[in-house]
């Protein structure tokens, strides 16, 4: 193989896999703007709400660790098709309109799958990236999220509208989005690799701590937007939920991929740092929008800080990782991209019992910056790069 060639980004390889990838979060993003009034309509709370999409992510995480424990003995693509498999075998259940306890047990099984693919795409994509494009591939594989959160949310919203929630037909979409998921990701080619196989691999990677907590502290916020924003639309008389999410989704595609270059070139901290200062100022909009003008500006900001620092955190990640450690340190890695989620979700259900959106949004900023603060009061850039 040429220099020219193993420096080729866009593959056929790396495409089946854009594709399956793109597939299975439509899939997932379907639901934003469902599964909140499912739960409501079958008797649960605001509460039940947050646990759900809790349980949801924590299923995705509590195997993830061993997962990547024995990724290189187990193989990238047969873990991806063992998790799309599992999420749309799973998801066949939901199209006899479960009561609530089936819901969370479907969930629950569906984040098992969910998890298994997660670690398994990012894996790969890693091995598919040359390491001088490394933050560029990156940066194009994570457009595949965000293009499906611009169109999925905002076709679920107005076909759960259109439809009067007829819950099986939304359902039915879902379902099908994963088994086109299971079609392209079959095709996809796990890279042949020189790596030696850890006799007493590790459950959890130091290497990766740093970059971790900082995805930690920016998808805590997320999971308080995927969760709950479609509520907090409700509630302040702003219909333009699915818009947010188209809007925040295309302003991370385009700056997804930018940010993944100049981090190649001017290094991550350079990038992620004012990243994570533009995600906070987004908040502080979110929190004080009531009007649509305001929270799709709110949506504009958080896109381009959070598709910024997200491309060059996770290539922060990634150039820690030997070949023989990525599934330790992308297990380490998603299971914290998760796990924020996870805590968004919960802590903010409950805490909505006692604060409104606003102080809600607010905290959210506040740990957005966290990693900027402790850099400033450490003083000690080197943690952070």
């Amino acid at each position: 193989m040429s220099i020219t060639e193993k420096e080729k980004i866009l593959t056929p390889n790396f495409l089946a896999l854009f594709g399956a990838v793109f597939l299975m979060f439509t899939a997932v993003d379907f639901f934003i703007p469902v599964l909140p009034f499912y739960v409501l309509d079958a008797g649960g709370s605001e509460a039940a709400v947050g646990m759900l999409m809790g349980l949801f992510t924590f299923c995705s995480i509590v195997l993830r660790p061993f997962q990547g424990r024995n990724l290189n003995r187990s193989g990238r693509k047969r873990l991806l098709v063992a998790g799309i498999v599992l999420y749309a075998a799973a998801g066949l259940g939901l199209l006899f309109l479960p009561s609530l306890p089936l819901l969370f047990l479907i969930r629950a099984i569906q984040g098992f799958g969910w998890g298994a693919f997660l670690l398994s795409f990012n894996t790969l994509t890693l091995d598919l990236a040359p390491p001088k494009k490394r933050g560029e591939v990156l940066g194009l594989m994570g457009i595949a999220p965000p293009i499906s959160l611009a169109m999925a949310p905002l076709i679920s919203e107005q076909m759960r509208i259109a439809t009067s929630s007829n819950y099986m037909v939304l359902f039915l979409v879902t379902s099908m989005g994963a088994l086109l998921a299971l079609l392209l990701g079959s095709l996809v080619r796990e890279p042949k690799m020189h790596k030696q196989i850890d006799e007493k691999p590790s459950l959890f990677s130091r290497k990766v701590l740093i970059p971790s907590l900082i995805i930690f502290c920016m998808t805590f916020n997320l999971g308080s937007i995927l969760t709950f924003l479609p509520l907090f639309g409700e509630i302040r008389n702003i219909h333009v939920v699915g818009y947010f999410f188209t809007i925040f989704a295309l302003t991370t595609v385009i700056s997804r991929p930018l940010a993944g270059r100049l981090s190649d070139r001017f290094g991550r901290p350079k990038i992620y740092l004012p990243g994570l200062i533009i995600a906070a100022l987004a908040m502080i909009i979110i929190a004080f929008s009531y009007s649509a003008r305001e929270l799709l500006l709110g949506a504009v900001i958080l896109g381009i800080g959070f598709g910024s620092a997200h491309s060059s955190v996770m290539a922060l990640a990634a150039d820690r990782l030997p070949v023989i450690e990525r599934g330790v340190g992308m297990a380490t890695f998603t299971t914290a991209f998760d796990l924020g989620i996870v805590a968004g979700s919960v802590v903010f259900g409950f805490l909505l019992s006692w604060f409104d959106f606003t102080a809600i949004f607010i905290l959210c900023a506040l740990i957005m910056v966290a990693p900027v603060a402790g850099l400033l009061l450490k003083q000690k850039p080197h943690l952070l790069s």
